[in-house]
């Protein structure tokens, strides 16, 4: 189940600060509720996100499928030109 968007652009360039508010979701809403964050693979996120499935093991983080298919269109814009 769906249960936030949080704006984390004012977390891009802080470390650890990311992690600490995707912790303190998992606490909010409960970790044996919380199976699987979902990020772009910004350096920092997966710094924290690395963090987060350390100290919480069930957890899975994947990357945003959107986020990766840009990054490649992206890339293949830029060979192509």
């Amino acid at each position: 189940m769906f249960v936030k968007t949080i704006d984390g652009l004012k977390f891009l360039k802080r470390g650890k600060k990311l992690f600490e508010m995707l912790n303190t979701l998992v606490e909010e809403i409960g970790k044996e509720n919380v199976v699987k964050v979902i990020t772009d693979n910004i350096n920092n996120y997966v710094f924290d996100n690395k963090l987060l499935e350390e100290k919480r093991p069930h957890l899975y983080w994947i990357l945003c499928a959107a986020h990766c298919i840009d990054l490649m269109l992206k890339t293949l814009e830029n060979f192509l030109q």
